[in-house]
């Protein structure tokens, strides 16, 4: 259609103030905004399920996410350094036997509720804690502690946890555990006041308080202005809680989060295609595994060291992390992953070398797979776990190796594997503290069985060696040789079959900084902060 001078002045004239109408109302809810950056909620969306913020019963990673806002243990992990260092506790050191650690803590510092917080108060709730957890992962980081193994069988004595003064805890251990330090980074040992007032929850020394819980699917912190450390950057944290990725995925997209905990594997690939959604990315590998568990004492595998390797070599981890998860894993060859201390970079490892694996195969007694039974893959049904059980099937049968799949509701499945039951299956382990310590005394020692030793693994030169570590409290440096050497061991053992870490895939809004995700999937959420937002003319209506 031809168009007029006049027509066009007109036109230009219209859109000239439909544009300046844009960019006052634009100008009014940014300068709104901005007014209250400093006092909104932080919106915050946990994929999973919240059953309790107890830091005795708390299992689940959205639990330990709010709860860390909460409450806090005397030490914390420090990325960088990879060492421990002080929070609640000001310093600590071990005895010259090494069966004692005293702790000094720091002064003033008080719980939510006002009260002080004293060595009295902490040997409350580590002892309360003990008395109250119901699961073994947790129950087993006191297992050092002199008086705690009678009290499990029953006798009512003293445990090892004495406060000396206000300011002084001491714990004597029934064997020494240099270990010890990391594992106080666990929920296990949060403080918190048991002899409040106030129903619970107990009041924590943490930098946000809760002020209201809604059926635990809307949870709302605000800010302690007491806190030690100095004020929190942000006024209030509400947690909203999806049942699934998707919903909470569709949140984000809306605009309604500030942070998402759990990205869905299916979209990792098109946020990396996406400059904008890619630089909100986080993507940290965490300590834990993804693995196939031998049964040592079950055929075909017990007394069959060279058909456990042959398995190992026979895995495409990399075909298997591409075609199943999006790459929300990365390949793992060996225990010990890069981001802790003893990690071993000339370690070998398992690799994909399916010519070595039929060699194996055929030094175990079954040349191309003549003879091998059936071996019968166990895991808890999922769709990613079915899709990888179906992967290593496949990948299986070319060198004769037949495997029938065998899911099993989570339930049935874990006390299966606690009891020995299964021949092959799959084991998911998460470390329960920041150290190799967890992964592989927590996995390989053989006091551990059916606790997180689900494959039967018994070296007798294998216990002593991690015991010897646990014992070289005045050397960090031999410490991490002996577990170094132990891994060494471990590997040529092949009780497992080691696939995969697992990677966080987080992702937070465009007006978040500073939030980061440790390598135990946690987040400092004292040095979260939300920003004001960016004034200049390319992000006009974006």
């Amino acid at each position: 259609m031809y168009l007029t001078f006049r027509k066009i002045a007109l036109t230009g004239s219209i859109a000239g103030l439909l544009v300046l109408i844009a960019i006052l109302i634009y100008s009014y809810n940014t300068a709104v905004y901005t007014a209250n950056i400093d006092s909104r909620c932080f919106r915050a969306g946990l994929v999973g399920s919240i059953d309790v913020l107890d830091p005795a019963l708390v299992t689940q990673q959205e639990e330990k996410l709010i709860g860390s806002a909460l409450y806090e243990g005397l030490v914390y992990f420090d990325e960088k350094s990879g060492d421990i260092k002080p929070l609640l506790a000001k310093s600590w050191k071990y005895s010259k036997d090494g069966k004692t650690l005293t702790i000094k803590l720091k002064k003033e510092v008080k719980f939510h509720n006002g009260q002080p917080v004293t060595a009295q108060k902490i040997k409350e709730a580590w002892e309360r804690s003990f008395s109250s957890a119901k699961d073994w992962s947790a129950i087993n980081l006191f297992l050092s502690i002199k008086g705690v193994t009678e009290r499990l069988n029953g006798s009512q004595g003293p445990i090892g946890i004495e406060a000396i003064d206000d300011s002084t805890l001491k714990i004597s251990f029934a064997k020494p555990n240099s270990a010890f330090p990391y594992m106080l980074t666990n929920p296990i040992f949060w403080v918190y006041d048991v002899k409040q007032e106030t129903e619970a929850p107990y009041s924590g020394t943490g930098p946000f308080t809760l002020i209201n819980n809604q059926d635990n699917k809307k949870i709302l912190l605000t800010r302690n202005t007491n806190y030690h450390r100095g004020t929190p950057n942000l006024s209030a944290i509400e947690f909203s809680i999806f049942e699934d990725g998707k919903t909470a995925w569709d949140s984000y997209i809306k605009g309604e989060l500030d942070y998402l905990d759990t990205v869905p594997l299916a979209e990792i690939k098109n946020i990396k295609a996406d400059q904008k959604l890619y630089s909100l990315f986080i993507e940290t590998p965490l300590l834990e595994i993804y693995a196939l568990g031998l049964n040592m004492n079950k055929e075909p595998f017990n007394d069959n060291y060279m058909l456990r390797r042959a398995i190992n070599y026979a895995m495409d981890r990399n075909q298997i992390v591409e075609s199943v998860f999006g790459d929300g894993y990365r390949t793992n060859k060996a225990i010990i992953p890069p981001e802790v201390k003893g990690y071993n970079s000339e370690m070998t490892g398992y690799i994909f070398d399916p010519a070595k694996a039929a060699k194996l195969l055929e030094e175990a007694g079954y040349p191309a797979g003549k003879g091998l039974p059936t071996i019968t893959l166990s895991y808890n049904s999922d769709e990613g776990h079915q899709m990888v059980a179906e992967n290593i099937m496949q990948q299986l049968s070319p060198l004769g190796i037949n495997i029938q799949l065998q899911p099993m509701n989570w339930d049935y499945y874990k006390k299966q594997m606690e009891q020995g039951a299964l021949t092959c299956f799959r084991i998911g382990w998460a470390a329960d503290y920041p150290d190799a310590d967890s992964l592989l005394y927590g996995l390989f020692h053989s006091s551990m069985a059916g606790h997180g030793n689900y494959t039967g693994y018994h070296n007798p030169q294998v216990d002593k060696i991690l015991d010897e570590a646990r014992a070289a409290t005045k050397s960090n440096r031999e410490r991490l040789k002996l577990l170094k050497k132990a891994e060494e061991i471990v590997i040529d053992d092949a009780p497992m079959v080691w696939l995969f870490q697992k990677k966080t895939a987080a992702i937070t809004g465009n007006q978040t900084r500073e939030l980061k995700i440790d390598r135990m999937g946690m987040v400092d959420w004292y040095a979260a902060q939300l920003i004001k937002p960016d004034l200049s003319a390319e992000n006009i209506g974006q």
